[in-house]
């Protein structure tokens, strides 16, 4: 049976990466392009999940490696758009080039790596969540898995903390709300998938995440328009 919950996450980030171009070409914000370029790589990752549905196209080996290579960094940017508009810039830009280095390294190793096409073929006999964790458990450790660990550690504990942070700075920032939940739901999924292997809801999880960091996007332009406005009244 075709699961179509990727392909409704891959329309949310889709729309929410040209609301983000959009916006990143009226105001020219480096956190900006930065989300652009990890909700592009959502989009991307989600349009994979779902064709590998073997009612769709099914896996193969160069599908499995684009999925791993735009999955795996987009968390660490997140969490590196965060921190340009959290911190100093010289600690945004040192972490920044730390998510860099990392992306490149896993997708040296991820493009590199020798995937069993009857290994992905077996792993795709389970459930679609539990077949794209067996497949991704085919890459090397050091140059991709790793990586792609510490990127997405990394990220989601700066994407997380910073939005409870900026929340508890300023109440009347609620935008922060559902980007904390878009962090944490998909780092929960994740976990549930990755750890306790319970695949059930794990693409629900991800499509929740998605719609709230597009929902606490939207809540955030509004607050900034509304208080652009109060700063011309005062």
């Amino acid at each position: 049976m075709t699961n179509f919950i990727p392909l409704i996450t891959a329309i949310v980030a889709s729309i929410f990466t040209i609301l983000l171009i959009w916006q990143l070409l009226n105001r020219r914000k480096i956190h900006q392009a930065i989300w652009t370029v990890a909700m592009a790589l959502f989009a991307i990752a989600a349009l994979m999940e779902y064709l590998a549905n073997p009612e769709v196209m099914g896996p193969s080996g160069t599908l499995i490696k684009i999925y791993y290579i735009s999955a795996a960094p987009l968390v660490g940017l997140l969490g590196a758009g965060v921190l340009y508009l959290l911190v100093r810039r010289k600690i945004a830009h040192i972490y920044l080039g730390i998510v860099i280095i990392l992306a490149s390294v896993l997708l040296f190793g991820g493009l590199s790596a020798n995937l069993s096409e009857e290994a992905i073929s077996e792993a795709f006999q389970l459930n679609l969540p539990k077949a794209f964790r067996e497949s991704v458990r085919l890459f090397p450790f050091e140059t991709a898995r790793l990586p792609s660990i510490l990127l997405n550690s990394t990220g989601g504990i700066i994407l997380i903390g910073g939005a409870l942070f900026s929340f508890v700075a300023d109440r009347r920032k609620t935008y922060n709300i559902p980007l904390l939940l878009g962090g944490l739901f998909p780092s929960i999924g994740g976990f549930l998938l990755g750890i306790m292997g319970n695949a059930d809801i794990f693409f629900e999880f991800e499509l929740a995440g998605t719609v709230f960091l597009f929902l606490g996007f939207v809540m955030s332009m509004r607050y900034l328009a509304q208080h652009k406005k109060y700063n011309r009244l005062i």
